[in-house]
């Protein structure tokens, strides 16, 4: 029987060779399931890549882990394929989206759970805090991206989904939902003319647009495309990856991760999701401090931790697998430190380096320092 490093080495080669979704219809834009355009993200890998790696590296009835799973591309690919799906994310919004991803509800559920939350929001009064909230903002005020009549809808919305009360599946795709037309470029969406991922100052005319119609919408284009019959429910867990634990979550055959390429924050081309959210000024501040896209800027040791969680958290055989960036051989390299990190406890079986240069912008005119992207596959120490 071959080495599981040997075995690995070989698979990851001929993926290299057949770099299977650039290829016919996964080299598509809008290739993969209709969920995976639930919310607009910044930085998602391309499903595509993460239907591949799940194919390939994922054992069939096994179990994936995303210890960095942002909106969950990754563990919805892997659910889609029948393996039972972790995404962690330690920021609100992509982790409501993720797990309404991995767990949707039917189109019925959903539209009645928006349709009974609409009554509570209707009943919410808005205080002096929450319109104070509006005049927060970072490419412009929230208040300037509604008419006033959207504005207080909206601002309802938030108070209501701020209290916590939710707790069902259903409810959660509705919030999901709302997050993703709080602004864009197209009739989707509740703002003035914006941008879909980044909230750029919006323009245009004040238009009044009911975000209970809206949102209704939303779901129902969500929910259209049915899942195929080898779907399994995964789970979206909301918080930091040096919280999990394996007495908790179990241990897993493959971990598959991306994280934050260097020269990319998330809470700010994200930051009308967060404010939603309840993130405040002093947030995006302090509390982003204790994200790895800010800590890597100052020390790449904040992976240390990161490397350590992979490895109490992976079975004795397991894969762990490293989607990250690199510049251009100039300055700090994320790749290399990560490398020498994971080089205590993980054996690097091969690399795979894709020149991205060239890459759809999908209208960002700045999207960091990546030139290339490595993939990095990992066994454990025995």
């Amino acid at each position: 029987m071959l080495s599981k490093e040997k075995s690995l080495h070989q698979a990851a080669a001929r993926f290299h060779q057949d770099m299977p979704f650039q290829n016919g219809a996964f080299s598509k834009r809008n290739w993969g399931h209709a969920l995976h355009s639930l919310c607009s993200y910044q930085g998602k890998l391309k499903p595509a890549m993460a239907h591949w790696l799940v194919k390939e590296f994922v054992p069939e009835g096994g179990r994936l882990l995303d210890l960095l799973g942002g909106v969950g591309t990754i563990p919805f690919e892997a659910a889609l394929q029948g393996r039972e799906a972790v995404s962690n994310d330690k920021s609100p919004f992509p982790a409501t989206v993720a797990t309404a991803k991995l767990d949707p509800p039917t189109l019925e559920e959903a539209l009645s759970a928006w349709q009974n939350l609409w009554l509570k929001i209707e009943e919410v009064e808005l205080s002096s805090s929450d319109i104070d909230a509006a005049h927060f903002g970072l490419n412009g005020k929230v208040c300037e991206y509604y008419h006033p009549d959207t504005l207080r809808e909206v601002l309802k919305a938030r108070n209501l989904f701020l209290e916590g009360s939710y707790v069902s599946k259903e409810e959660n795709f509705a919030w999901a939902s709302l997050l993703h037309v709080l602004h864009g470029n197209r009739p989707y969406a509740l703002s003035r003319t914006s941008h879909p991922i980044t909230p750029f100052s919006p323009s245009g005319e004040f238009v009044y647009k009911s975000v209970y119609e809206k949102v209704r919408n939303k779901i129902s284009t969500a929910l259209k495309t049915p899942l195929p019959n080898e779907f399994l429910p995964g789970v979206g867990l909301y918080g930091d990856f040096r919280d999990l634990n394996s007495k908790d979550i179990g241990l897993f055959d493959a971990i598959i991760t991306s994280p934050p390429f260097l020269g990319m924050r998330f809470d700010r081309p994200n930051w009308l999701r967060l404010w939603f959210c309840g993130w405040s000024e002093v947030d995006f501040h302090e509390r982003s401090l204790g994200f790895l896209e800010r800590q890597q800027i100052k020390s790449s040791e904040c992976y240390a931790e990161f490397i350590d969680q992979a490895a109490a958290l992976l079975k004795p055989s397991g894969t762990l697998i490293i989607h990250i960036g690199s510049g251009d051989g100039k300055g700090k390299r994320l790749d290399v430190d990560i490398a020498n990190l994971a080089a205590a406890k993980f054996n690097l079986v091969y690399e795979i380096k894709e020149d991205v240069s060239q890459a759809q912008k999908h209208g960002i005119k700045d999207k960091g320092m990546t030139k290339y992207n490595h993939l990095l596959f990992y066994v454990k120490n025995q």
